[in-house]
């Protein structure tokens, strides 16, 4: 059965044939995880060429108003598109063979050829991209980065990046179950005021992971003016939020145009809250287990997810367990735990996840010391903590290909 590495190989007609749909969403979520190339502009670096849109109103000289109203969108649109990025990839790859371009858990060879399908795809190689952000910053516990996709019908695609491979970026993901907002949801609320303050038009969020909570955050955060233009938010397999923020009027505000979409066996995706009305699309995978939480094993029929009515028994078995386990500890003893768990991790000296996967054997002494120093609920939680991610990472989920069809619902902006 086809992916999305298909899709972005074989779906050709442009926006303006066939409107943006549910999985242009995961195309442009995945492509936010790559490292940002130079040639993209920065938004800080926009904002010192072009100032804000405030900064524009204040200029506003009655005396010459069509001239003025004229250059309260004058910032152009100076984006790069997917096709010369793909080029500088290329470049750097010529240079220096080893080049990972790729900052997050999935194979670099499998998100460079994601890369050059795009690129050479007429629907999307025209597609630019402008007013990149990243911010990473280990004592505020903060990885966050966002770009912005400027599709030929003038729709403004916001990508969120979901987690990447830093121990930072996973820390902040569980701050998230006892700390509200954390610091990439603030960035995420920022970023979107101050792009919308550049150019008009249309807006659809999205994010993958940790992307897909930040895409939401942001819209239901957004001022007004800007939450009006927002056609369309996809949360990717990305995490909900307690309890206290889905019962918000904030959240109201925008829950009719989120489209939450799993896998079958989704354990990201079903962490914390989620409204019992959710509009939820469950795909197939062709990986079991963990695994299914990256979008690259989605799988299609053509132009359209390969969906199931659910998700398998198992994963709703195993995140009964783990919102059980979370709603059993305050506040404090969330955070408590959290801290303990990150302090074995981070005393094995990686800074990656992906280094402590390869570390072996070798990050062991250096965590057992740090595990032996733990108080008596510290190390309580932790082991609750392991036997549930051993749980996740060990399961599989029952095949359902028999129910399978392709609707995935609602096509989002058209």
């Amino acid at each position: 059965m086809d992916t999305v590495m298909d899709y972005v190989k074989d779906e050709t007609r442009d926006f303006t044939e066939y409107p943006f749909h549910a999985p242009d969403a995961l195309v442009f979520a995945l492509l936010s995880y790559d490292r940002i190339p130079g040639q993209v502009p920065r938004l800080a670096r926009l904002e010192e060429r072009y100032g804000t849109l405030g900064r524009r109103v204040k200029s506003f000289n009655p005396r010459h108003p069509f001239k003025s109203v004229r250059s309260l969108w004058s910032v152009p649109y100076d984006g790069v598109t997917l096709r010369h990025v793909e080029e500088e990839l290329a470049e750097h790859e010529a240079l220096d063979p080893d080049y990972d371009m790729h900052p997050g858990l999935v194979d670099p060879r499998i998100a460079h050829s994601f890369y050059r399908s795009t690129s050479r795809n007429p629907r999307f190689a025209v597609c630019e991209m402008n007013a990149a952000d990243e911010q990473f910053d280990e004592d505020r516990q903060t990885q966050f980065a966002a770009v912005t996709f400027r599709l030929p019908t003038d729709t403004l695609v916001i990508a969120f990046r979901g987690t990447d491979d830093s121990l930072v970026g996973w820390r902040e993901d569980f701050n998230m179950s006892f700390q509200y907002p954390v610091p990439a949801q603030r960035e995420a609320a920022d970023y979107l005021d101050r792009v919308a303050d550049f150019w008009p038009g249309r807006i659809v969020l999205t994010g993958h992971s940790k992307g897909g909570n930040l895409a939401i955050y942001a819209a239901m955060n957004a001022r007004d003016d800007v939450k009006d233009r927002i056609e369309q938010i996809y949360s990717l397999d990305g995490p909900g939020f307690q309890q206290p923020v889905i019962a918000s009027y904030e959240y109201s505000t925008v829950a009719d145009r989120v489209t939450k979409i799993v896998p079958e066996y989704s354990i990201i995706g079903m962490l914390l809250e989620a409204p019992k009305d959710e509009h939820r699309i469950v795909v197939t995978s062709s990986v079991d287990g963990l695994m299914q939480h990256s979008g690259f094993t989605w799988q299609m029929r053509g132009d359209r997810f390969n969906t199931v009515p659910d998700v398998a028994e198992s994963s709703r078995t195993f995140n009964a367990a783990v919102n059980a386990w979370l709603s059993g500890m305050t506040q404090r003893q969330r955070e408590h735990a959290v801290k303990a768990l990150f302090r074995v991790l981070e005393s094995s000296g990686q800074a990656n996840v992906s280094g402590l996967m390869s570390g072996g054997l070798g990050v062991l002494p250096g965590m057992v010391g740090s595990y032996v120093g733990l108080n008596g609920e510290e190390r309580k939680y932790i082991n609750q903590a392991m036997r549930l991610l051993a749980t996740a990472a060990f399961n599989h989920s029952p095949s359902q290909t028999d129910e399978s069809n392709t609707d995935d619902g609602p096509t989002g902006p058209q």
